[in-house]
């Protein structure tokens, strides 16, 4: 035998040996665990990333027995080849990338990457691909990450149901006939179900937030202005933010020091088991005129009371307050947004050159058909208006009340349930982030994470807010209260189609797209802005346009593979 042909047999061999050591599992993993594994040479980046593909692939849009979880817009085609470049320069350095070496990260598909598409969750923008990161991404890039594709979410970040022309309707992990939560809902069930380890999304009212409450998961929206905005569709830019979304608040804070660039200190020295001891909790009954616990279920009462007992077991001081003279108006939050949207689309060859080539492409819902959606246009104020002025005003003095009140109460950190029902409900009128938006209306940092299960075994969660720039005493209080309960449990995972293991990405992504417009086709196209489309696209509906697109699009082309004909 010659020298090549044993050389290529031990080659083969060695990938063999390797696949065959693999035993690495990735449900309910974390940073730490990974990169232990890599270092101890347990585990490969390209052995992580074809287990988190596979993954995908099996449950992502299993539909048989229910609706399916449909967290993507996209899985970027070129994670295996970023993967074996990572592992590659790990070869030959013998040391990390970065804090986020080979971590498979999920974006929300309003935020930009040179290698997957920027959507915004709108069939209007299919295809629509910048030619750069935006700054948060080429950040986590930077740091060693794995882009694993993008999270679906609601229109244009307009909603929290997890609805929209892109990719459809998103299951609740928990419960898939249930809401995920939205905006970001896609990127959260994703997290949830252990189809990537970590992600980012965005929160105007909540939409960080809320997702990561209703799938069993822990977020922080940071204080304004801590997070680079810069390539990230411009929905409104006034009150909006990125924002991480984990399973751990380890995960959470070792990616918060890598997406912000000055700090006094690593936010990862602020993960104390006795970070509970000592801090002074608001209650907060009252924000304007809504009562934050106003008709709240038994099983979420039930559950905040349990959990303020536990904070106080832990050294945390519980007092009530309100905040009478707080501003929750937000009816002009969006003003100057058309501006920043046409600057947005004019930066690279976007699909649309403009929000009124969006709308004449007739291919949006929020905004139902072409006149409405010019009819929308139109209605935004300007940056030059009013309007736009009172809003900074009105931000401005939210953010001085707040930290007044809370300076001359001595708190640490305010608490407001995120919802007065279980979570999964598609009843926004419930949920406080929307209804009592003292986050999102000051500008202040908020870091929400679960307090329970009620008895349907949906997770239930608060939302802790605090002064600016106190993202590390958030999450020092997060991290005692995990440790003090470890509350989380994984989801239980649909029924696996292993058919669709055999699809390159490529053609999982070509199947994404179509279950999308198919979906919009029929159901969302003539729905109107304002129709009920929890009934309208019923879980049961959305299973079977799912179940009928694979069918239509993966079964007959393995038939005419095989010769099969019927």
């Amino acid at each position: 035998m010659s020298i090549k042909k044993i050389s290529n047999k031990l080659v083969f061999l060695a990938a063999v040996c390797s696949q065959a050591a693999f035993s690495f599992s990735i449900e309910e993993t974390t940073i730490t665990s990974i990169h232990n594994a890599i270092r101890q040479h347990q585990l490969t980046c390209v052995q992580l990333i074809d287990a988190y593909l596979n993954r995908i692939k099996k449950y992502n849009l299993s539909a048989s027995k229910q609706a399916p979880i449909n967290a993507f817009t996209e899985v970027n085609p070129s994670v295996l080849s970023d993967a074996q470049k990572i592992d590659d320069d790990y070869r030959q350095s013998g040391k990390l990338a970065g804090p986020l070496h080979c971590i498979p990260v999920i974006l929300k598909d309003n935020i930009d990457s040179y290698d997957t598409t920027t959507t915004a969750g709108s069939y209007a923008l299919l295809g629509n691909q910048p030619v750069k990161d935006a700054d948060l991404t080429s950040r986590i890039r930077n740091a060693g990450a794995i882009i694993l594709g993008k999270g679906g979410m609601d229109e244009f970040a307009w909603g929290m149901f997890g609805f929209s022309s892109r990719s459809g309707r998103i299951g609740n992990v928990y419960n898939t006939a249930k809401n995920p939560g939205g905006s970001s809902g896609g990127t959260a069930a994703a997290i949830s179900a252990n189809f990537a380890e970590i992600g980012i999304g965005t929160d105007n009212s909540g939409s960080v937030r809320i997702p990561a409450i209703f799938n069993g998961l822990i977020a922080l929206r940071p204080t304004a202005g801590l997070i680079s905005q810069q390539g990230i569709f411009p929905m409104g830019n006034l009150d909006g933010t990125a924002g991480p979304i984990a399973r751990t608040s380890t995960d959470l804070a070792i990616m918060m020091d890598v997406l912000v660039p000055h700090k006094p200190q690593n936010y990862i020295t602020y993960l104390n088991k006795n970070g509970l001891n000592g801090k002074r909790i608001g209650v907060v009954h009252l924000v304007g005129k809504v009562n934050t616990f106003k008709a709240m279920s038994t099983d979420v009462k039930n559950l905040i009371d349990q959990a303020l007992h536990t904070m106080q077991q832990h050294g945390a001081l519980i007092v009530d307050v309100n905040l009478p003279q707080f501003d929750n108006n937000r009816k002009n939050n969006q003003a100057g947004e058309i501006e920043d949207i046409n600057y947005y689309l004019s930066s690279f060859p976007a699909t649309r050159k403009s929000f009124k080539d969006i709308c004449e492409s007739d291919r949006t819902r929020n905004f139902g058909d072409i006149k409405s959606c010019l009819k929308f246009m139109n209605s935004i104020p300007p940056k030059s208006s009013q309007q736009y002025k009172n809003v900074l005003t009105m931000l401005r003095k939210n953010r001085d009340y707040v930290q007044t009140m809370m300076k001359n109460n001595h708190l640490d950190a305010l608490l407001i349930p995120l919802s007065t029902q279980p979570s999964g409900n598609y009843n926004g009128n419930t949920i406080n982030t929307w209804q009592a938006a003292v986050s999102s209306n000051a500008g202040l940092p908020a870091i929400d994470f679960i307090v329970g299960y009620n008895n349907e075994n949906m997770p239930i969660g608060i939302d802790l807010i605090g002064p600016e720039f106190s993202e590390g005493k958030l999450i020092e209080i997060a991290f005692a209260y995990e440790n003090a309960t470890h509350l989380r449990h994984e989801p239980a995972m649909p029924e696996p189609d292993l058919k669709m293991t055999s699809l390159s990405i490529s053609q999982f992504n070509n199947l994404i797209s179509v279950i999308g417009k198919t979906t919009y086709d029929q159901v969302l196209k003539n729905a109107g802005s304002k129709s009920d489309l929890a009934d309208l696209l019923s879980p049961e509906r959305f299973r079977r346009i799912v179940i009928d697109t694979i069918s239509n699009m993966i079964d007959s082309d393995q038939n005419q593979k095989t010769g099969v004909s019927h």
